[in-house]
């Protein structure tokens, strides 16, 4: 089922939690909602289910208008991040629950009931649990369950608000996995919100990046981590350094000290952003295009060494990740010491804030020459 956002508006009491959004999700795929809390995410899957209906806009499932039915006419299946399962029902009955519900003429018989939930659960990895309750079961299997009472009504589009949010660090790392597993084996059309970067960059297909009610960008995995199209998306995706810089004359100066770095195509002059992530910073011994600081904390974790740097003209430090070993020089580094940082790839802006000159493209995306 392919699903068509098309410029959706959203308001709360006057409030714009949507401001004019479109999107389609095509038949099949695993689309990720990322952003951090108010971003309208949420608000854009309980649009698509049914649970919120538009100020302004429409909603399509395939050809047909759906902005205003129900949940139940769009036949969408919805996991909520607590599970919201049925405590005083076995696992077996809260699989059937949404078969058992539906009208006489439309309820399958019983035998093809227990015959569907069977095969869910052991869809589920859940086989042999079927009568324990809510209780008895860990989170992790809990939403599970959720999953396949979402399953069982084969839904048009399955839905999952947070669905991993509740649960610790290995058991979600678990669940991505096997969820990924089970889109590739049911092809549902699938919808996920979520604030996890590390979540949305492994499980799906395309992801939607989001901010203060809009769509920042969209595209693969890959796209939006490597070429990100606005500041907010740089900033968002991975750890980041904001460096205020100054373009002039197809070069790159740092504010309060002169860091040339040639720029490809000069896309604009004045006041600028230069977006670096952690992990493009490298510990140089050549003074050029690179940036002086003195190492104020080192650690040492996962094969990486993870530096904070203080650099003169700047109010905050700059975090550097540098690939580690055992016999690295890196391991020689310490508190106090002066080193010099350059940025191996980084992204430049405009500095909304004051009017550049000539800028004919919003960003250039570069890499230092060296």
């Amino acid at each position: 089922m392919d699903v068509k956002v098309r410029n959706i508006r959203k308001e709360f009491k006057g409030q714009v939690a949507l401001g004019d959004v479109s999107l389609d999700i095509r038949s099949g795929e695993l689309i990720a909602l990322l952003g951090p809390s108010g971003s309208g995410k949420t608000t854009l899957l309980r649009l698509i289910a049914g649970l919120e209906f538009p100020t302004r806009g429409a909603i399509f499932f395939g050809d047909r208008d759906a902005s205003f039915h129900s949940v139940q006419e769009r036949h969408v299946g919805f996991v909520f991040q607590q599970y919201a399962l049925f405590k005083h029902m076995t696992v077996f009955d809260n699989i059937a629950f949404g078969l058992t519900v539906q009208k006489k003429a439309e309820r399958p018989a019983k035998a093809l009931i227990r015959q569907k939930v069977m095969e869910l659960l052991d869809l589920v990895q859940l086989s042999g649990l079927e009568k324990r309750y809510p209780a008895q079961l860990s989170g992790g299997q809990r939403q599970r369950v959720a999953l396949a009472r979402a399953l069982a009504i084969d839904p048009t589009v399955l839905l999952l608000d947070e669905p991993f949010g509740a649960l610790d660090a290995k058991v979600r790392k678990d669940l991505r996995r096997w969820l990924r597993e089970l889109h590739e084996a049911t092809h549902h059309t699938t919808v996920f919100v979520t604030h996890d970067q590390e979540e949305a960059l492994e499980l799906a297909d395309r992801v939607v990046v989001m901010s203060n009610g809009r769509i920042e960008q969209v595209g693969t995995p890959v796209d939006v981590y490597d070429q990100p199209a606005t500041p907010f998306v740089y900033g968002f995706l991975g750890s980041t350094t904001v460096l205020p810089v100054n373009v002039q004359n197809g070069q790159i100066f740092l504010r309060g000290f002169e860091m040339p770095v040639a720029v490809a195509d000069e896309p604009f002059a004045g006041p600028a952003n230069l977006y670096v992530r952690a992990h493009d910073f490298e510990v140089t011994e050549e003074r050029r295009n690179a940036i002086p600081g003195m190492v104020e904390m080192v650690r040492h974790f996962s094969g990486m060494t993870r530096l904070e740097v203080r650099v003169p003209s700047l109010p905050y430090v700059i975090g550097a990740e540098i690939p580690d070993s055992r016999y690295s020089p890196m391991r020689g580094i310490e508190a106090g010491q002066r080193i010099l940082l350059r940025p191996r790839r980084f992204g430049l802006f405009p500095d909304e804030k004051v009017p550049a000159v000539k800028a004919e493209t919003p960003a250039a995306r570069l890499s230092v020459v060296s």
